[in-house]
């Protein structure tokens, strides 16, 4: 029983170092950075053939629309983008993090501490500066700026491709081996970053 678990987790492990592996994945036609992740999302859109008539989505698929919450962030969306704009993160992605994080929800509280619309910790925000209270992490615009400053800080370590960003984002900027967890936070992302 033992050797079998072994064998197991040694072949997750491999699986998911050459599935992360930049050089692998260029191979496979996948983009690597975020710039070509969002390259590749317009040329997608300019060549789409037009929808058929109706709302329906083709059997199987989802549509755009039930990714997208209502209004997108709505009136979080200006602070949302002045914060990735400071901190040098796409638009895209720093939305589809909120959207992941809390559903644009401000007073959303995590299992583990997680706090407000980036779901950022009070020893998170301190380690960024914040010396509020935990209080003061549900304000969105205090939540955005130290939530965003650590996603930064999670793109610059992750090279700027999409999946080692929202690794070091998920499991700590020292994490240098994608898991299961944020493995699947990274396809979420994904999808919403073409919503958005």
């Amino acid at each position: 029983m033992k050797i079998k678990f072994v064998v197991m987790s040694a072949l997750v492990g491999a699986t998911v170092s050459f599935a992360f592996n930049p050089a692998l994945a260029a191979s496979t036609g996948e983009p690597t950075s975020l710039a070509a992740f969002l390259r590749q999302g317009r040329q997608e859109q300019a060549v789409r053939p037009a929808k058929p008539a109706g709302n329906a989505a083709a059997p199987g698929r989802t549509s755009r629309k039930s990714v997208r919450p209502v209004g997108a962030g709505g009136a979080l969306s200006p602070l949302i983008d002045r914060y990735a704009a400071a901190y040098g993160v796409s638009s895209a992605l720093a939305r589809a993090v909120v959207r992941h994080e809390s559903n644009f929800q401000p007073h959303m509280r995590g299992r583990a501490g997680e706090i407000g619309l980036m779901q950022i910790k009070l020893s998170t925000a301190r380690a960024m500066g914040y010396s509020g209270s935990t209080q003061g992490l549900y304000e969105p615009a205090t939540n955005i700026r130290y939530g965003m400053k650590y996603l930064a800080m999670a793109q610059k370590l992750g090279g700027g491709g999409i999946c080692g960003t929202i690794l070091r984002y998920n499991a700590g900027h020292g994490a240098t081996r994608m898991n299961p967890v944020s493995a699947q936070y990274c396809r979420a992302v994904k999808v919403y970053m073409r919503a958005f």
